[in-house]
């Protein structure tokens, strides 16, 4: 169906379209053409790329009316598009500049210098930059007519999507003149909502359409026809929906990695909504208004699509979509901030391990895929202890530096999102792996998290010091390990994911030589009570095996004096461990001159295991319970802390001032401008200097005139303080 019968013209608007202020020099008339139409003109169609002949000259592109005072499409005057080959032209004195024209030219009423000008610009192929807008307009008119009153503005018509090709690289051409600006767009869209009305629902790219205070047409036509059919509206579609909803406005994931938002929207809007996003036809149909040109015409078409539903008017619908947006643009923070510092970081490791789940198939590459096939090949048999070279130089071929904290957070985060865990893990806890150190790798289980929970840090914690006792014989037995395993998931309830995570740390702590390094200031702060709690549990790994080694009992006693316990605590504990109490007993083990202190057991054969009191481990796995939660930090690398900023007087201010802020507060906006990211500390250091020793407090205020300016804030992160593009452009 095309607009045929769709357009009704306003009978009483009779008005001529408004004269743009850029479109006349100073002297010039101002009233619409007048010269009345002959009943016997004619206009004859001079099709695209055909030739005319004008005043003994021929004119190549066709695109024009040639005839004699044939009347204009609404009006008794001459069509004022209509070129009259028997008026006169100057061909001597072209008027370029236009000089001699009014608002609303008119083919018929403009001087011959004026004719000239206007038939050589278009003999030229109408490329000419500098050409006078009113040539352009007097080419358009014929344009207007043949799609309004010859073809009806039926798509299908053979002219239009001719026309519309051309009336598009004019605007390429000429649009930086408002008012031509204005009307080719507006003729475009009615076109392209036609289109929409009768063809296929292919959605074009967002970026094609302006700003505008109105979804654009062919977008409401296109909604408005699925909605219609009771069909629902696909992905492609929301998210050109979403793109050119003049009220939403996307944070700056949206825009500094487009790309990457529109994949990540288009995923998750069919997995939330399934096959797309169902919504109720509203009460109120479409309605088009298309104000011509030209003053052949009544100034106003006007039709209503009484069929399609105007959805884009609907509050409900455009919401959830915003939602889903705002997820999305989380999801990508990381990696546009990363993307913010490092502009040419996209497709580096470091950048893709910051992407959402859903795109790093998608937008991992050859290195991706590689880590992918060679970590999961590695651990189909189990957790494995490897040299982290091997790793790097899958994840970083050639890299020599060291890992900071962030590089270790990045190649955790992507490891896991490829299904494999790594320890150390610093998003764990663990250190940051260093060049010449083992590492761990092994493949995740369904439902395990990227964060440590309260309970697995406090395990992690309890590992770390029963490795350093286990270890103290030069090795950490299986059975050790399965003992702490048990023990630990009987105290924390540690689901299956926690506990192989535990395993490969135990795995990685036993190849790494742990040491009593680094612990006694955070140990300093348990209570005495607390204190005595991990020292039995320590002594409980150690017996694990059945026997406790001279070097064990001599790790034992180390560590209960770092625990500020007594020694003879250490021996007490190892004895308790028994069934009976008569004390530790020396002996020679047989075939040796070692010594060693075995827990008794219930025979008279030389113990080789510990049997162990049920009731004194239920009693002791109840108070280590009450300590755990509070050990997760005793190996929790330290953040360094910043460098203390000196106070110093504040510089002299001097930078353009933010509507909203005084004087300081502005020159913080313009200081931090000069780059994309911040070091908190260095933020902090241009705060003092200008007399803001708060700076978090400056911030809010910067933030706040950011928002009352644009509805975004100009600083955003902690650290580094990231600033948003959008914002800025906004407030300078």
């Amino acid at each position: 169906m095309g607009l045929r019968d769709l357009f009704r013209r306003k009978e009483a608007d009779m008005r001529a379209p408004t004269p743009a202020p850029t479109y006349a020099p100073p002297v010039r008339t101002h009233n619409p053409p007048t010269r009345t139409a002959d009943p016997g003109g004619q206009a004859q169609w001079v099709p695209p790329g055909q030739a005319f002949t004008v005043a003994g000259r021929t004119i190549p592109g066709g695109g024009v009316y040639v005839g004699r005072a044939a009347r204009a499409a609404q009006s008794a005057i001459i069509e004022p598009a209509l070129i009259d080959p028997v008026l006169k032209v100057d061909w001597d004195r072209p008027d370029w500049g236009g000089a001699s024209m009014g608002y609303w030219p008119s083919y018929s009423d403009i001087t011959p210098s004026a004719r000239a000008a206007y038939l050589s610009w278009l003999a030229d192929g109408r490329v000419n930059p500098n050409a006078y807008i009113g040539y352009v307009f007097l080419f358009f008119y014929g344009l207007e007519r043949r799609v309004l009153l010859d073809a009806r503005v039926d798509p299908r018509h053979p002219d239009v999507p001719v026309i519309a090709a051309e009336v598009r690289r004019l605007l390429r051409i000429y649009g930086n003149n408002g008012s031509f600006h204005t009307y080719a767009l507006r003729f475009l869209t009615l076109l392209e909502a036609t289109d929409a009305l009768n063809g296929d629902l292919i959605p074009p790219a967002a970026d094609t359409f302006e700003r505008s205070w109105e979804v654009p047409f062919m977008v409401r036509v296109a909604l408005g026809r699925y909605v219609a059919a009771g069909q629902p509206i696909p992905a492609e579609w929301a998210l050109v929906w979403l793109r050119t909803h003049p009220e939403v406005y996307l944070r700056t994931p949206g825009t500094r990695c487009a790309e990457e938002f529109d994949e990540l929207f288009r995923r998750r809007y069919r997995a939330r909504f399934k096959g797309g996003m169902v919504v109720k036809p509203p009460k109120t149909a479409i309605s088009i208004s298309y104000n011509t040109a030209s003053a052949g015409f009544r100034g106003s078409f006007d039709a209503s699509l009484d069929s399609i539903p105007d959805v884009a008017r609907l509050t409900g619908p455009i919401n959830k979509l915003r939602d889903l947006a705002f997820e999305c643009t989380d999801a990508l923070d990381s990696y546009s901030r990363y993307l913010g510092r490092h502009a040419d970081g996209a497709g580096t490791p470091e950048a893709i391990a910051l992407l959402p789940d859903e795109l790093l198939e998608s937008h991992g590459g050859p290195t991706i895929d590689r880590l992918r096939v060679w970590t999961r090949e590695l651990t189909a048999t189990g957790p494995v202890s490897i040299p982290f070279e091997e790793l790097i130089a899958i994840w970083s071929p050639g890299r020599t530096a060291k890992l900071a904290k962030a590089d270790g957070v990045a190649l955790g985060s992507l490891l896991g999102k490829l299904g494999i865990g790594i320890e150390p893990d610093v998003r764990f806890g663990s250190p940051t792996p260093t060049l010449g150190s083992e590492i761990v790798l092994f493949a995740l289980l369904a439902g395990a998290t990227d964060a440590p929970s309260p309970e697995y840090a406090a395990a992690a914690t309890l590992v770390h010091l029963a490795a350093v006792v286990a270890a103290a014989d030069g090795t950490v037995s299986d059975a050790e390990r399965r003992h702490l395993a048990e023990h630990l998931k009987a105290v924390l309830g540690l689901d299956p994911a926690e506990l192989l995570r535990l395993d490969a740390h135990l795995l990685w702590l036993a190849s790494a030589k742990s040491s009593l390094a680094g612990l006694k200031k955070r140990i300093d702060a348990l209570s005495l009570t607390r204190r005595a709690a991990v020292g039995q549990f320590l002594v409980d790994v150690a017996a694990s095996d059945g026997i406790v080694t001279p070097d064990e009992i001599t790790m034992l006693t180390k560590l209960y004096r770092l625990l500020g316990l007594e020694e003879s605590g250490a021996y007490s504990a190892v004895h308790a461990l028994g069934t009976t109490d008569t004390g530790p007993v020396t002996i020679t083990m047989p075939g040796t001159d070692e010594v060693r202190w075995p827990v008794p057991a219930p025979s008279d054969e030389l113990p080789t295991t510990v049997v162990l009191d049920p009731d004194k481990i239920r009693a002791r796995l109840a108070e280590t319970a009450t300590v755990t939660a509070l050990l997760a930090d005793i190996f929790t690398e330290d953040d360094e802390p910043p460098a203390a900023v000196a106070a110093a007087p504040p510089a002299p201010i001097d930078a353009p001032t933010v509507a909203g802020l005084d004087g300081a507060h502005s020159a913080l906006a313009d200081r931090l401008r000069a780059q994309p990211s911040w070091e908190r500390a260095e933020a902090e250091n241009i705060a003092a200097t200008l007399g803001l020793p708060m700076l978090d407090a400056a911030i809010d205020r910067v933030n706040d005139a950011a928002i009352d300016a644009c509805g975004e804030p100009l600083i955003e992160g902690e650290d580094p303080l990231e600033i948003n593009d959008y914002a800025l452009q906004e407030l300078f």
